[in-house]
C-alpha cells in the first residue's frame, strides 16, 4: 500500500495562517490606485498652491496628508507584492524585487539632485534651499549625494523609501517565517529610537542644513501597511476594510482629529500646545498622526470603492495618476525645483491653481503614454510567443 503523499507546505509560512494558500495573483484594485491619485492630488497642491482653496480643501483633515497616505498605500501595495511573489517564487524573488525597486528610486534621488545642482548653477538665488556645489565643493558634493546626504525641497521621500525598502528585506523574511511579533517588536523599538534621539535618523536637507523627514518614525507607518498588504486577502483585514463599525470609528477619529488641528490652526492661546504637537507631529510622525494616517485611508479607500462602482470613468483618470505614482512624484518634483527659477508666482492665487491642474494634466498624459506602450508591449509578447508555440 502507497504512502499517501503530504501536501507540500506554502513557502509564504503565512498562507496557511491567513487562509490563502494557492490562491491566484491579486487583482489590481481600482480604488486603492484612485487613493493614491488622490494622494498624487494633495501633494500637488501643497508645493504648488499652497493656501489656494483646492489646499485647503484637500488638507481639511490637518494632520494626515498626501505625502503621508502616499507612503502609507506604498507600504500596503509592496506587502501585497511581495506576499504574491513570494508565495509564487520564493523568497529570493521577492528579495530581488524590493532590492530593484529601491534601486530604481535611488537613481531617481539622484538625478533629481543633479537637477537641483543644474538650477543653483544656472540660478544663484536658488542656494538658499537647495544645494550648491560650489559652495559644498565637486567631492563633498558627489558624496553627500551618493550618500542620501542631500535632500532638495520635495526629494526627501525618495530617500526615505530607499531605506524603508531595504528595512523591508529583512521585515518580509519575519513574515515568511510568521515572527509578526518580532517585526513589530523590532519596528516599535526603531520608531521608539528615533523619538528619543530625532538628530540620529532625520535625514539633512544637506550638510549642515537640519532636514524634517525622521525615517525611524516612518518606517512605523510603513511597517504597518506591509503587514496589512501581506495579509490583504487574510478574513481578519477583510472584515476591517468592510465593516461598517470600523468605517464609523475611523470617520469620528479622522473628525476628532481635525477638530484638533484647527483649534490649534485658530487659537495661539492653547495650553495643551505642546502635548497636541508631540503626538500630532509630522516630520517625525507622532503616534497620533500614524493612527489618524490608517483611519483616514480605511475612509479614502472606502470612499473611492463607491465611487469605482458607481462612476468609474469619472474617476479613472485619477486612478492612472495613482498607477504610476512614482512617475507623477518625479514629475511634480521636478516642477517644484525647476518652476521658481523660470516664473514666480503666488501660491494662493488663480494662477497656481491652472499651474496645478496644468501639471496633473501632463501627469495624466505621461501615465496614458506609459500605459499605452505597456499595452503593446503585452501584446507584442503574446504574438511571439503565439509564433514559438505554433
Amino acid at each position: 500500500m502507497s504512502e499517501k503523499p503530504r501536501r507540500r507546505r506554502p513557502e509564504s509560512g503565512t498562507a496557511e495562517l491567513a487562509g490563502t494558500a494557492d490562491l491566484p495573483r491579486l487583482p489590481r484594485d481600482r480604488a486603492l490606485d484612485v487613493v493614491r491619485g488622490l494622494c498624487i492630488v494633495s501633494m500637488c497642491t501643497a508645493h504648488l498652491a499652497k493656501g489656494s482653496w483646492p489646499y485647503q480643501v484637500a488638507h481639511a483633515a490637518v494632520w494626515v496628508d498626501g505625502a503621508v497616505g502616499f507612503v502609507m498605500l506604498s507600504g500596503v501595495v509592496v506587502g501585497m507584492v511581495q506576499r504574491s511573489t513570494i508565495d509564487r517564487a520564493g523568497l529570493a524573488a521577492g528579495q530581488r524585487k524590493l532590492l530593484r525597486r529601491a534601486g530604481v528610486i535611488y537613481a531617481a534621488n539622484l538625478a533629481l539632485c543633479v537637477v537641483a545642482f543644474a538650477v543653483v548653477a544656472l540660478d544663484p538665488s536658488r542656494a538658499g534651499p537647495y544645494p550648491s556645489v560650489e559652495t559644498l565643493g565637486a567631492g563633498p558634493a558627489v558624496i553627500a549625494t551618493l550618500t542620501l546626504q542631500i535632500n532638495p525641497y520635495t526629494t526627501s521621500i525618495l530617500s526615505l523609501y530607499v531605506v524603508l525598502l531595504l528595512l523591508t528585506t529583512g521585515a518580509v523574511v519575519a513574515l515568511q517565517r510568521r515572527r509578526v511579533p518580532v517585526l513589530i517588536g523590532a519596528s516599535v523599538a526603531l520608531y521608539v529610537a528615533g523619538r528619543v534621539w530625532p538628530e540620529v535618523f532625520t535625514f539633512p536637507a544637506q550638510p549642515g542644513v537640519p532636514g524634517v523627514v525622521n525615517w525611524a518614525s516612518w518606517q512605523l507607518l510603513f511597517a504597518g501597511a506591509v503587514l496589512i498588504g501581506w495579509y490583504w486577502r487574510a478574513p481578519a483585514v477583510r472584515w476591517a476594510l468592510t465593516s461598517r463599525r470600523i468605517l464609523v470609528a475611523a470617520v469620528v477619529l479622522v473628525a476628532v482629529g481635525a477638530a484638533i488641528g484647527w483649534t490649534l490652526r485658530l487659537s495661539s492661546a492653547v495650553p495643551w500646545r505642546p502635548q497636541a504637537d508631540w503626538v500630532f507631529s509630522e516630520g517625525t510622525l507622532g503616534p497620533g498622526t500614524i493612527l489618524l494616517a490608517f483611519a483616514a485611508v480605511l475612509v479614502a479607500y472606502r470612499a473611492c470603492r463607491f465611487l469605482v462602482r458607481v462612476a468609474g470613468p469619472v474617476v479613472s483618470p485619477i486612478g492612472r495618476i495613482g498607477r504610476r505614482s512614482l512617475d507623477c512624484y518625479l514629475i511634480l518634483s521636478a516642477v517644484v525645483i525647476v518652476a521658481p527659477s523660470v516664473y514666480r508666482y503666488s501660491p494662493t492665487g488663480l494662477l497656481a491653481v491652472a499651474v496645478t491642474l496644468a501639471v496633473l494634466i501632463v501627469m495624466w498624459g505621461w501615465c496614458l503614454f506609459r500605459d499605452v506602450l505597456a499595452a503593446r508591449r503585452t501584446i507584442s509578447d503574446r504574438r511571439r510567443a503565439a509564433a514559438l508555440h505554433a
